[in-house]
């Protein structure tokens, strides 16, 4: 049966912040569960996430750009604005983030850049039609 929300293997390991060869070695030891979809092998986006959230090693990713998960001063940058003010938005419960074991707050990168976009544009509605040009 396919996932709900199905990824690839590489997919996978962009989320885990791991190489495909990592993911291939956590469907064999049973901590992923694969499903076949004709002859693409995929995951489920759920199970991967929750993978992540017990073993991603957040401190080696925090430099690099397109890294599926952020946490505090990069989620600050994506959103474009301070930390004090992330901190304020996710106590709010504006922002959606998940916990990893070690008890980080981690935010979906993708998540941030829609946030941030949103609020672009509704900036961008507000200002005088003379300003748009």
């Amino acid at each position: 049966m396919r996932p709900v929300h199905p990824v690839t293997y590489a997919e996978a390991a962009h989320i885990l912040g791991v190489d495909p060869s990592t993911v291939r070695r956590h469907v064999l030891a049973g901590r992923l569960t694969q499903s076949e979809d004709g002859r693409h092998r995929m995951l489920s986006r759920a199970d991967v996430e929750a993978q992540a959230l017990r073993t991603y090693l957040h401190w080696r990713h925090k430099n690099e750009s397109e890294s599926y998960w952020v946490t505090g001063r990069r989620a600050a940058d994506v959103l474009g604005v301070n930390v004090a003010r992330l901190n304020q938005l996710v106590a709010k419960g504006f922002l959606p983030y998940e916990v990893h074991a070690d008890g980080t707050r981690m935010n979906r990168r993708e998540q941030l850049a829609t946030v941030a976009n949103a609020r672009e544009a509704r900036w961008h509605y507000r200002q005088p039609r003379a300003a748009w040009r």
